[in-house]
This record gives structure tokens, sequence and C-alpha cells, in this order.
């Protein structure tokens, strides 16, 4: 968003910013009149400024593709000067013919934008003559996007302005260097309803007549030039959003019952009732707020053990008796690497009575099945010898990191489904949310361990720090980096076994031990008669993993179209069995979930109850069932 000559002047970005929360539009208009405003914006973080240059690199890797191909490109942005010089010179372009306009400049009144690509289309006439344009853009992310739609819609319309027609389609160049094509005509009134939103909003905005919008979190606060403005509000006034584990549409219907204060919400007498809302959900969001104010009233933390539910079996009933061949596991990853990388398995462990941290690393495809390999198969040589181990870690991402691991390189799928089968993988964080209740505002490990650890130390604190850390390692290959990876990792696992401990301490006595019955041993890949199905398939496998996988280079960049077909085939020999297994995860994973969660799953329809009122009907060979859903 800019002011020139008392004009405003707006991007794409103003009108994403505007679809992802329309506070930030109101700030950044206020902040083009109001120093004080801008005094509140933040800076890019290492994160932000990491994130921006990977985005730039894979913007001219594609630029390098096309005039590797031969194709001709005009840069725009070259020669410099303004919006206007740049808006004349990619017109100019485009009248010449141009197969490739980079950084092309397009302007429509106050709108103007700098598409990443022009690509010339040969088909339908233009303004210019027999051919038109149509836009490519370059994002870093491994799928599409809808604010990648709506910045695409925004320069297909601004390009429809210059050339006179409508362009067919639009293109996104996506962090895998895969492209996605999109038809401009599928996305072309819905941009155009929210781009007349955007400008009326703007509008009354300018005017003074625009009414305020509250700065409720959202998933752009994170990446929002105004989050601590917003985050000083919210706290100033006491918003619910503060509660732990509270969803917008909770605090809503809490602020339609006058509850619009976390205090309020805390001195709320147990009992009460709040329309559309179940009376458990209520009273643990109610313990919740309790507990916060009163830790920020006294400066104490404080920690409350929840009632056993024996029918539901959650919380502290899904802890395992503690073995010592117990393994504490966490993973680091880099999203920036095209297709994404689990770099690095940590595990800590006893051996010979004293605690060790062994680290998998992977720098590479090739390396990262192989750890993976490594990893798996240190778990199984630990269960072959302490039978009644578990793998315990904090949250959903190590277990989902597994199971996609095994479907992509296609390996130790039945080790991973047989961990999953023998409840081997233990989250410790379902364990607090169902067990405990503690006065944080999260429940991230990084706020839990605030009970059993001291602060931490070191110069990677966060994923965020890790990100950047890992990808200045791959530029220096500088080993004090990847040292600082490893004890970062180490500190996360160390935790997750203090954690465990602790809540060992807090675990109610007398309770029973959650068990499953150990794996059986693996059996030997001679002896067919102990396989099961799912080991035969694949042990077929082996010899043509060896034939067309485990030759190919490891950069993909450097693989040939034969390399590629060879790995696609391979990929097909399993295809239908592997595809299965997604769904079948998600089946048991929901078959675990509380009530609470299942309401709140999009997928599920949950809490359903036949209706009385309208018994079972018969339908040819089929019974029509009719259930009340809350």
């Amino acid at each position: 968003m800019q002011l020139r000559d008392g004009a405003y002047l707006f991007s794409a970005t103003d009108v994403v910013g505007y679809l992802e929360c329309a506070h930030l539009t109101a700030l950044d208009l206020r902040s083009l009149h109001d120093a004080a405003v801008r005094a509140g914006k933040v800076a890019d973080d290492e994160t932000a400024e990491l994130i921006a240059r990977k985005g730039t690199e894979h913007e001219l890797a594609y630029l390098q593709r096309l005039r590797a191909g031969g194709r001709q490109v005009i840069d725009i942005a070259a020669a410099g000067g303004s919006v206007d010089d740049k808006v004349a010179r990619t017109r100019a372009a485009m009248a010449d013919g141009a197969e490739v306009v980079y950084q092309a400049t397009l302007r429509k009144g106050p709108l103007f934008g700098h598409a990443d690509f022009l690509m010339r289309v040969d088909s339908a006439p233009s303004n210019f003559g027999n051919w038109c344009y149509e836009v490519a853009d370059t994002k870093l992310a491994r799928s599409p996007k809808a604010k990648f739609l709506v910045q695409l819609a925004f320069y297909s319309h601004l390009l429809a302005s210059t050339q006179g027609v409508e362009p067919q389609r639009m293109y996104v160049v996506l962090g895998d260097q895969s492209e996605r094509a999109f038809r401009c005509a599928d996305y072309r009134f819905y941009f155009r309803a929210l781009l007349t939103r955007f400008l009326q909003r703007v509008q009354a905005l300018a005017a003074g007549s625009g009414t305020g919008i509250y700065p409720e979190p959202c998933a752009f606060c994170d990446l929002c030039h105004w989050r601590g403005r917003c985050e000083a509000q919210r706290i100033a006034d006491d918003h619910l959003c503060q509660v732990a584990n509270i969803s917008r549409v909770q605090w809503t219907r809490l602020q339609g019952q006058g509850i619009t204060t976390m205090a309020r919400l805390a001195a709320l007498p147990e009992g009460s009732l709040v329309a559309r809302m179940q009376a458990d959900t209520l009273e643990r969001l109610r313990s919740q707020a309790a507990l916060q104010d009163q830790a920020r009233r006294t400066g104490k933390r404080a920690v409350l053990v929840l009632p056993l539910d024996p029918d539901a079996r959650r919380g502290f009933y899904r802890m395992p008796a503690p073995d010592v061949g117990d393994l504490f596991f966490d993973m680091e990853g880099d999203p920036l690497d095209e297709g994404g990388l689990e770099y690095l398995f940590g595990v800590w462990f006893r051996h010979d009575g004293v605690w060790e941290f062994r680290a998998f690393w992977a720098h590479d495809r090739a390396r990262e099945r192989l750890a993976f390999e490594q990893f798996i198969d240190f778990v199984f040589a630990r269960r072959s010898q302490y039978p009644r181990a578990h793998v315990y870690h904090y949250a959903s991402y190590e277990e989902a990191a597994l199971k996609r691991l095994a479907g992509t390189h296609a390996t130790r799928e039945v080790e991973v489904d047989n961990l999953l089968r023998q409840a081997v993988l233990v989250d410790l964080y379902k364990v607090v949310r169902e067990g405990i209740r503690i006065s944080e505002p999260s429940y991230s490990i990084k706020h839990v361990e605030h009970f059993y650890r001291p602060a931490r130390s070191g110069d990677v604190q966060n994923a965020g720090a890790s990100i950047v850390t890992y990808e200045r390692w791959r530029e220096t290959q500088d080993a004090r980096l990847l040292q600082d990876l490893a004890d970062y990792n180490r500190d996360d696992v160390e935790s997750t076994q203090q954690l465990r401990d602790w809540l060992l301490e807090l675990r109610p006595t007398g309770l029973a031990w959650s068990t499953r019955d150990p794996a059986p041993a693996s059996a030997e890949p001679g002896d067919a008669q102990s396989l099961t199905r799912a080991q035969e398939a694949e042990l077929r496998l082996v010899p043509y993993r060896q034939r067309l996988i485990d030759t190919l280079p490891a950069v993909e960049s450097q693989r040939s179209t034969d390399d590629n077909v060879g790995e696609l085939t391979y990929q097909l020999l399993d295809f239908h069995r592997r595809a299965d297994k997604p769904a079948w995860w998600a089946l048991y994973a929901r078959m675990d979930m509380s009530q609470e969660e299942l309401l709140d799953d999009p997928e599920c329809l949950a809490g359903l109850e036949l209706d009385p009122e309208t018994p079972p009907q018969a339908i040819k060979k089929s019974v029509l069932y009719t259930y009340r859903v809350p």
C-alpha cells in the first residue's frame, strides 16, 4: 500500500492481506498518515528474511531454466525507474511480442503489481496482435494455496485491462519445480467480488466512516508486521483469545453471553451454561482461564491433575510402564528444501546406565531415506533387546513424518505399521492435554517445561531459528552450526524424557498402565511361513528398489529422464496398497479422539443421535436412518 501525490496505490499483497485480516488493512492505511502507528511496525526477523531470499533464489532458478530452454526473456526491472516507467516498458515488451516478460509491472487505476512472469500465448488476438499473455508466479510452497490464486487473479485482472482480452490460464511454479495451471474463469468472479469489498473497505476507512475491527488472532499473525501492536492490545483488553486451547468459535459464543475477558471467564461459577456450548467444554475453558488468571495475579505457576475417566482411557491411562530401554525422539526438518527435508532424527536413551544422544543426519533425499531406515532399524534393534520399550515424542509431527517418509521412500512400511499397531509411539502431548491443566497460555513443550527444568540456553531456541541455522550451514559448511543444531535437538529429546518423568510423579498411584502385546520378533527373510502379507509385499519389492532406486543420483536435478521413469515405475509397483494407508491411519486416529475433538474436525460428523421421531425406513435392500446433530 502506497500514497503517491495524494492518491493510494494498492498491490496484490494488500488484497491478500485484507483476505487474511481486515484489521491489517486498517493499520496499513493508517500507517501512511500516522508516524506513531508506523513506529509499531515489526521488522522482519531472520526467518522471514531467509524465506524471502529462498523465494528469490527459486524465482531466479526458474528464470534461468527459461533462458536455458532458449526462451526470449525481457527483464523489466533491470533498467529501474518509476512504476510508470516500468508499466510503459512492460507494455512495449508485450507489443513487441516478447516470449517471456520478467518482473512485468501492470497498472489499472489505483491497482498495480509486479508479476513474476508473463508468458506469451500464440492464440487469441489482443491489443498487440495475434498473441496474448498469461501470468506465472513462483512460490516456495509444495502445494497451491488460496492466497496464491488471489494474487494470480489480481495480476490477470490487470493483464486483461492491458492487453484487451481475458487470459485463459494462470500458473504457479511450486517449490518442487512443478507447474500448476488454473483456469482464470474459475476464479474471476470471486476475485472481483473480493476486490470490490476491499476497495469499499479502504474507501470507508479513508473517509473515516469505516467501523473498527478488533485485532483477533488469526493464522497470519506470525507473519504480520503489526503482530506486536495487536498482541499488546489483546493483553491490555484481557481478550479471551489468551486462554490456552480456546477456539474462535468458542470465544465468540462466550462474548455473545457477555463473557468478554479472561478474568470474567475465570470468575464464572461452576455449573454455568452458555448457549450452543457443551457443559464439559465450558468447564474446561473456565478452569483453564482460572489457572492463568491466578498465575498472573500471584506470579506462581500452577498445575491441576484432572479427574480420571476409566471408560475413556485417556490422559494418564495412555502412559505405559517405564522401561530401561525407552527412547525419546525428536526430528528437525527444513521446509525450505525442495520437497522438504527431514535432516535430523535425534534419539535420547540410556546405554549401560548412562544417558546417550544419537543423531541420524540426512542432507539430501537419498540420505534422508538412509537415515530413516537407520532410525527405524535402531528402534527395532532396541525393541528386540527391550521388548517393553516405547518411543516417546511430543505432539504429532514425529508420527506424521514417519508415516510420510515410509510412503515417500517406499521402505520400512511394515515396521512403521507395527510401531503404530503396537502403540510403541507415545505422544506425551496427549497425556498433558488430557491429564493435566497448567497455568500457561500455551501447551507447547517450551511452555510446559517451565514446570520441570530451567530456562534453555544456546544459540538455537526455536524451530524458526533451527531452519535459519541449517540454511547457514548449507552455505558455509561450518561444523559449529551443525553442533548447535544437535545441541538444540538434544535439548528437545532430553526435555521429553524429563517431561515423561515429571508426568510419572503426577500420575495417580494405583493406576493401570497402558498395555499392548509386544510386537513379535521379526521374521527372517527366508522364513516365508512366518511372514505377513505386508512383509511379503515389501520383500518382493527389494530387488526392484535396488535396480531402480538405489542407483539414482542423490541430487534430483542431476537425474535423467530415464532415472525419473525408473523411479515412477518403482512407485507404481506398490501404489494401491500404499495409497490405502493414509485413509486407515486417519480412521484409527479419529477413533482415538475425544467427542470435542471430533466435533471440531471438519471432516467428521460427531455427536450424532438417532432421531426418535423418525424411525428407520426400509428402502429396497437398504435402511434409511435419520440422525440429529448438535
